[in-house]
């Protein structure tokens, strides 16, 4: 009898371990993921998109502009903004200042660079 009994508990488990009983479901990873394009115009404008799965609340906004001329701006300053998920935030950068810069906007972990000059107010050729 206990023969049959260590027997029928090994089968059992060798059973249990092709067939889980448990199911392996995978929730969904939730995601925050930002697009970020960089305009010229009057100062420079940058719109971000939350494209991701969750709302980001508090997250870093780093804006970086290394021209040697640019006198007054956001030439590097950080901030925190919540944005929802699906909306879309319009941010103006005023500038002031002469000659080419390089543009850098970090919001989380995405990071967009530009180019462009500017001249006295004005933000042009940014790509």
């Amino acid at each position: 009898m206990a023969k049959k009994l260590v027997g029928i508990l090994i089968i059992g488990l060798l059973i249990s371990t092709i067939f889980p009983v448990v199911s392996s479901y995978n929730q969904p990873k939730l995601t925050s993921e930002v697009e970020i394009k960089i305009k010229g115009g009057y100062g420079i404008r940058a719109i971000i998109k939350n494209i991701g799965t969750t709302d980001l609340n508090d997250a870093n906004l780093k804006v970086v502009l290394d021209g040697p001329m640019i006198f007054r701006s956001y030439k590097n300053r950080e901030s925190a903004i919540n944005l929802k998920v699906g909306k879309t935030m319009y941010l103006i950068i005023p500038v002031l200042g002469l000659g080419s810069t390089n543009i850098e906007i970090t919001v989380d972990t995405t990071t967009q660079t530009a180019s462009g000059k500017i001249l006295g107010f004005i933000a042009f050729g940014v790509k």
